[in-house]
């Protein structure tokens, strides 16, 4: 998110016509689109274009309170030892027990999509057409990386998406609760001790096929680019120590959080009441791959994001997917960092 909010810095000169990287970060979002409303289209053939209704349910039936009885005549003999006294009160007839809820089975999604109507679609257009024109578009002159990602420019990245994700949340908060909409009350908390870990060892493993298999390198040869994020090669080439800093925090704590919120929080459900589950999840994985602006990192960065959107399926919360979001950032900043030092040694692709 950083490149792509940096690469809209204007520059003097008139825009260059796009490039291979360009074309291919614009197939992917226009990709996005065409399956969603494909999918979209496909579920209004078939009628699944609706909402399902709330599960009603059924309350046990009402027991009416009995008569009273006229009080019962005298004994003729009194009453024997242990019987039933006529005098005593009438007893009513026990309660029957509470219907029990069936249970859910296992595996069952959790995402809710009843929150979403028709008034969202302008919102998911606004949310894919913003970073469609920060990441998307050719830029002009080259811009010195220094002044691309001046303390001005990262600052403004954080401002932008934090008010992003405080646009999502208040165009959702008038229909439900947050922690009920984000499952923040995750009562399996401690599994994020152990999803996070494993989904990082397992992008790593992801990262480093790719990486051996050539797949790197050929990409930097078809397409002339440097594998290298711009924001990542910055870590390690920043002089100014207020600019080290701003880029950890909007990388280890603000995208985390937002983007979370904003792609799995908001798009991910929205999407998915349109173009269901499967729809959503391609959906909304190639826009967050393509919004970071990187060609190299794209297959990496969507497989990372239908993980998240399975992760949030099965766990119900956010929680999730930002403690993985989080791991991985600071993973990669703190590698990057150990390489400005020396400590480490990072290998390019032949």
């Amino acid at each position: 998110m950083l490149t792509a909010f940096a690469s809209s810095v204007p520059s003097a000169s008139v825009p260059a016509a796009p490039d291979g990287a360009s074309m291919v970060i614009m197939g992917t979002f226009l990709a996005a689109a065409l399956l969603f409303l494909a999918f979209w289209l496909i579920r209004i053939a078939l009628g699944l274009d609706r909402i399902a209704p709330l599960p009603q349910v059924e309350l046990p039936p009402a027991v009416e309170a009995p008569c009273e009885s006229p009080a019962p005549p005298l004994p003729l003999a009194p009453a024997a030892w242990g019987s039933e006294s006529p005098y005593a009160p009438p007893t009513s007839p026990p309660l029957p027990l509470p219907v029990p809820e069936p249970a859910a089975p296992l595996g069952r999604f959790r995402v809710p999509v009843s929150y979403y109507r028709l008034i969202d679609l302008p919102l998911i257009g606004l949310v894919f057409l913003v970073y469609f024109a920060l990441t998307a578009m050719p830029g002009g002159e080259e811009i010195p990386l220094e002044k691309k990602f001046g303390p001005e420019v990262l600052v403004a990245s954080i401002f932008f998406q934090l008010v992003l994700m405080g646009m999502v949340v208040a165009f959702v908060l008038w229909r439900v609760k947050l922690a009920e909409w984000l499952g923040l009350r995750w009562k399996m908390w401690p599994l994020a001790f152990a999803i996070a870990p494993l989904t990082v060892f397992f992008m790593w493993c992801l990262m480093g096929t790719l990486h051996i298999s050539g797949w790197n390198g050929w990409l930097e040869r078809s397409l002339g680019i440097d594998s290298m994020q711009e924001a990542v090669k910055l870590l390690q080439e920043a002089k100014d120590p207020l600019v080290i800093i701003l880029m950890a925090i909007a990388a280890v704590i603000v995208a985390p959080l937002a983007e979370e919120v904003i792609f799995r929080g908001y798009l991910y459900p929205a999407a998915k009441r349109f173009c269901g589950t499967a729809g959503a999840i391609l959906f909304s994985s190639l826009v967050f791959a393509a919004a970071h602006g990187n060609v190299v990192a794209l297959l990496p960065l969507f497989a990372l994001a239908v993980i998240l959107c399975l992760l949030y399926e099965f766990t119900g919360s956010i929680w999730a997917c930002i403690s993985v979001h989080f791991l991985f950032n600071a993973a990669t900043v703190s590698i990057q960092l150990l390489a400005r030092s020396g400590i480490v040694e990072i290998p390019t692709p032949e």
